[in-house]
């Protein structure tokens, strides 16, 4: 009897000790062949998968990562990556990432690379090519032929958006600033993280725009649809959304975009999480697009719990953990915010963070 008990308090044991699922491969670039330096520090700040990791746990490994990254970078604050990019070129004429990607550090190593993490996907999503150029029109850029520069995650059903118990493991691909790729990789897997622990906590990242001067998918597509938020007003706090089913011509209408020349895009130094651009008829500011002048913005979770798209309090908090200069702390135009986009500070403005 006794040997009896004690095999089943060692059964118990045993099965709450039994880790999750197997994690998945933490961040990668796909030119460590040519970047050893890079790829070598990636590895060195992995993030920990312990079977009963606390949310304290979590963070802490993340703050202690991120010194160590930076450590291994020589960094103190994130705009010296800017004025270390910029230093690489004359200056003379227009800012580019399709130059400064080509180019290579003083150790050898591209300031350009393809950065492939891990992410949340919802049920039924699609894959979408994305390409980049030097263009003055995304529409040129999705007429090619373009560069390929990554790849998107396309949900067409808010119902599928917010189902956050049927989401699976995948990955994202896109460039960036080879010196920033390691600090990047820790605040994506991090995100990724907290979902992995807590379903609750699962954000989709469907689209992450990092280093391009335009940027679109291909309009060889046809005509699709899909669901977004439209609100009473375009500037109040209110959160009485309704959900709209938005018509577009091809996915480049929905995804595209053109960085300015001083962006810290065209430095591969700025990360846009779920940029979409839902400026359709009928839809009034439609979230989660980018530039958003409505006091709701503010109300990060819950602007999350009616799309899951949109970027809760704690993942700003994580950003501001790594330096990263954050929405609400700088205006696009006017008092208009460009809520889905951190980056590393500019000369001008300084930067959050240490």
């Amino acid at each position: 009897m006794l040997l009896l008990l004690a095999f089943t308090v060692d059964a118990i044991t045993l099965e709450a000790m039994e880790p999750g699922p197997k994690p998945p491969s933490p961040p990668r670039i796909l030119e460590a062949a040519h970047a050893p330096r890079t790829a070598r520090i990636m590895r060195q700040v992995a993030l920990a998968y312990d079977p009963q990791m606390t949310p304290a746990a979590r963070d802490q490994d993340l703050l202690t990562k991120v010194r160590r990254c930076k450590s291994l970078l020589g960094l103190g604050r994130l705009v010296e990556l800017r004025y270390q990019t910029l230093n690489l070129r004359s200056l003379v004429g227009e800012v580019s990432w399709e130059d400064l990607h080509r180019r290579r550090w003083p150790d050898g190593e591209p300031v350009g690379v393809t950065l492939s993490v891990p992410v949340w996907v919802p049920a039924g999503a699609q894959k979408i090519k994305t390409y980049c150029g030097f263009e003055k029109k995304w529409q040129t850029v999705a007429a090619g032929p373009a560069r390929p520069c990554g790849y998107i995650w396309h949900v067409a059903r808010m119902a599928a958006i917010n189902d956050k118990a049927h989401y699976r493991a995948d990955r994202l691909q896109f460039e960036i600033n080879s010196k920033f790729a390691p600090l990047v990789g820790l605040l994506l897997e991090y995100i990724f993280r907290e979902g992995y622990y807590d379903v609750s906590r699962r954000v989709p990242l469907l689209v992450v725009r990092g280093g391009e001067d335009t940027f679109a998918a291909h309009n060889g597509s046809g005509p699709v649809t899909a669901e977004c938020l439209s609100f009473p007003d375009h500037d109040g706090a209110s959160l009485a959304a309704t959900v709209s089913l938005c018509h577009f011509q091809n996915l480049a209408a929905m995804y595209h975009g053109r960085h300015a020349p001083g962006s810290n895009h065209r430095l591969g130094l700025a990360l846009d999480l779920n940029d979409f651009n839902y400026h359709v008829p009928g839809v009034v500011d439609g979230t989660p697009n980018a530039i958003s002048p409505s006091a709701r913005q503010y109300n990060r979770d819950a602007m999350h719990k009616l799309d899951a798209r949109n970027m809760p309090s704690w993942v700003y908090r994580a950003a501001k953990w790594l330096g990263c200069r954050l929405p609400m702390e700088w205006n696009y135009e006017g008092y208009q915010t460009d809520w889905e986009h951190v980056d590393v500070g500019t000369s001008k403005t300084g930067v959050s963070g240490q």
